[in-house]
Formats: C-alpha cells, structure tokens, sequence
C-alpha cells in the first residue's frame, strides 16, 4: 500500500526539478519557442535556418503572417540578399560564422507576438517545402505584457502545480506509515495481554510438600 505512494512522490521530484531547471536556464516553454521580455525601443534578433541553395528566400513571420522577405543568393563568403521589408525590420548577416537573422529595432506595445523565420530554396531544383528556424520568438514588452528585467521569462505556472501535488502526497505518505505503525504497536500489545491471559498460574512451591504430610491417626490398644 505504501510502496505507489512513494513511487509517485520521487517520480513528481523528479519532474519539478527537470521544470526549474528548464525555466532557469532556457527560458523556454517548449523545444521551439522562446519568451523574451524587452525595453520599448529596444532590438530583438529572430534567428534563421542555415541553407544550402544556390537561390533561396528568407521570410519573417508574424503570428503565421509574413510581414518580411529577402531574396538571397549563396555567394563566396556570406549570403547576397535584396530586402522587401519595412523600415523596422533589417536582415543582419553574421560575418564570423555566416548565419543569419532577421532583427527587429526599436519594437513597441503592438510589436507584442511570436516571431519566426523559415527559409525555402528556389534553385537547384526540386522545389522543397519552406523551412522553419530552430527557434520562435515571443516578444513581450515592459510594462505591457510583462513586468520582469529585459532576458528573463517569468515563473513557469506548472512548477507550482507539481510543487503542491508533492506537498499533498508527502503528507498523505507521512499520515498512512503513522497510522500504520500506531495500529502495528497497538496489535502487538494487544497479543502481549493475550497471551498473558492465557498462560496457567504455576503452583506455589510450599503446597507441593504439605501434600505428603499427613496427620497420622490415633491407634488404640
């Protein structure tokens, strides 16, 4: 009875430390979304996948809707492209390591959603479907959708939840082994008595010798 109690209680630690441990350190909240909290006014960089086409298109997507799009050719030394976007959005190109992102300057109140980019090569062909970067962004603003330093995601609402499933479950196993042991106790001093009850009184000693001590009677003559 006791032995599924405690099972579940390690296996709900175990759970509460994979979700802080996530929290703290990625911020995320699944393996492709990503809560960044900024300043108003501030940039924000949503990442791209790398290709490997001649000729490919870059798109930048808000909320499932392109708001951005560049034309890209693979050059020599880093990706050749001709934008299409709005003033805020700019295409920037990492010289190091050739990758390359879309970057969102000076965002606001109404920049608040999930941003994501994909690529899609035109040539050589076949014509594949478009694909998506390693990360989406969510972009929240101070004082608007968010109250936390810029960089840090807020506490994860699951963590607490599973916080007070193994507070509950420790106090059911505590109160079921008490219980347990004060019956067991009160079993085995019922059994004592019992078997106390039960036993034969010995006989005193001294009875034992006054039976063989008999008056003797009288004789006459």
């Amino acid at each position: 009875m006791m032995s599924p109690c405690w099972v579940f209680m390690i296996l709900v630690g175990f759970r509460i430390s994979d979700a802080a441990t996530q929290g703290q350190n990625t911020c995320t909240f699944n393996d492709k979304l990503k809560s960044v909290c900024v300043a108003a006014g501030d940039s924000v960089s949503v990442p791209c996948p790398n290709m490997t086409g001649e000729d490919f298109r870059l798109n930048l997507l808000k909320d499932q809707e392109v708001i951005s799009n560049h034309t890209c050719s693979l050059g020599n030394k880093a990706p050749d492209c001709k934008s299409s976007s709005r003033g805020w959005v700019q295409l920037h190109i990492k010289t190091d390591n050739d990758s390359v992102s879309f970057l969102l300057k000076g965002v606001n109140a109404s920049s608040h959603g999930v941003y994501r980019c994909e690529g899609q090569v035109r040539f050589p062909p076949p014509l594949l479907p478009a694909v998506p970067g390693a990360v989406s962004i969510l972009v929240l603003i101070e004082g608007h959708q968010c109250k936390v330093p810029k960089q840090e995601c807020s506490d994860n609402p699951w963590i607490w939840i599973w916080i007070l499933a193994l507070v509950s479950v420790t106090l059911y196993s505590v109160i079921i082994t008490v219980s347990a042991v004060f019956f067991w106790v009160k079993l085995r001093k019922t059994d004592s008595q019992s078997d106390y009850m039960n036993t034969k009184p010995r006989a005193p000693r001294g009875q034992r010798k006054n039976r063989g001590v008999q008056n003797p009677a009288p004789r006459y003559f």
